[in-house]
């Protein structure tokens, strides 16, 4: 390559460095600093270095938001992955039906999540939502969802899996149309069962996007602040009530951005060494 050619290249990608640069470096270093000291109401009130990281890591009430926070992010991606796994694989082929229903399962990832979140809230609703009337038929009118604990997380997983199966499935079907249709003609002529191609074809051909999708889902997932804030707020009694949006709470409802700033930095590298172990797990698992 020229000299000329690679100064074209780098020029064009300058804009998109500055742009980063600007909404992804200088926040999270502006956000660095103020997590060393004590910041309250935007004021700077003196300098307390990592005392805002000792207080978060010995928190009680971080500790239970980091225990919502796994069993919401597991929880959502198992069934969202397995349920997009399954469109992906209902709706491979390319026939007018299967078109109609991707574009129909594709309405919820179209959807905002804020409104989406609303729309689930209200049929969540006791008083007026469609759940009493369908679980009414079951001897069961008297449930409210987002009053238990329990059924709180599982509507707060529902919504996961509501909204991003179709993404997981749009992940999915793109690996699966990558792979080459004489391979599955072939183990079906050797008379391969349905079950032996699926774990002996498919899935060794699908690592790739398989690991896209579940980190994908992990970041979106241990990151969203939505879904618990409008859906649940949290509750009942913060048994919903996830990392990010105690964060969000500490930061813009009581005004201690010192301490919210810690806890964004802390995510993020926890965001890192979680996608640097899954890189290492399934480079270890192409080898075998």
């Amino acid at each position: 390559m020229r000299a000329s050619d690679a100064r074209s290249a780098y020029l064009m990608f300058l804009p998109v460095l500055i742009i980063e640069a600007a909404l992804v470096v200088a926040p999270l270093i502006i956000s660095g600093w103020y997590s060393l000291y004590n910041v309250r109401y935007f004021k700077i009130r003196g300098f307390v270095g990592f005392d805002n990281y000792w207080h978060i890591l010995t928190s009680s009430s971080v500790l239970n938001s980091l225990f919502v926070t796994a069993i919401f992010s597991f929880g959502a991606l198992i069934f969202t992955f397995t349920l997009g796994f399954a469109l992906a694989l209902w709706l491979q082929k390319d026939t007018a039906t299967n078109v109609a229903m991707r574009a129909i399962v594709l309405i919820p990832y179209m959807i905002a999540m804020l409104v989406g979140s609303m729309l689930l809230k209200w049929i969540y609703a006791r008083e007026s939502g469609l759940s009493p009337m369908i679980f009414g038929a079951f001897g069961f009118g008297d449930v409210s969802i987002l009053a238990d604990p329990q059924l709180a997380m599982g509507g707060l997983v529902f919504n996961a899996m509501w909204r991003d199966s179709a993404f997981a499935m749009i992940l999915l079907l793109a690996g699966l149309k990558s792979v080459p249709v004489q391979i599955f003609a072939a183990a079906r002529v050797d008379g391969a069962s349905r079950l032996y191609i699926f774990w002996r074809i498919v899935m060794p051909l699908l690592r790739i996007p398989i690991l896209i999708t579940v980190i994908r889902l992990l970041i979106h997932f241990i990151n969203t602040l939505t879904f618990p804030l409008v859906l649940t707020g949290g509750g009942p009694a913060n048994s919903t009530e996830t990392l990010v949006l105690y964060m969000f709470r500490r930061g813009f409802q009581d005004s201690v951005l010192g301490e919210a700033n810690a806890l964004a930095i802390l995510i993020f590298v926890g965001n890192m060494v979680f996608v640097a172990m899954l890189l290492l797990i399934f480079r270890k698992a192409q080898r075998l």
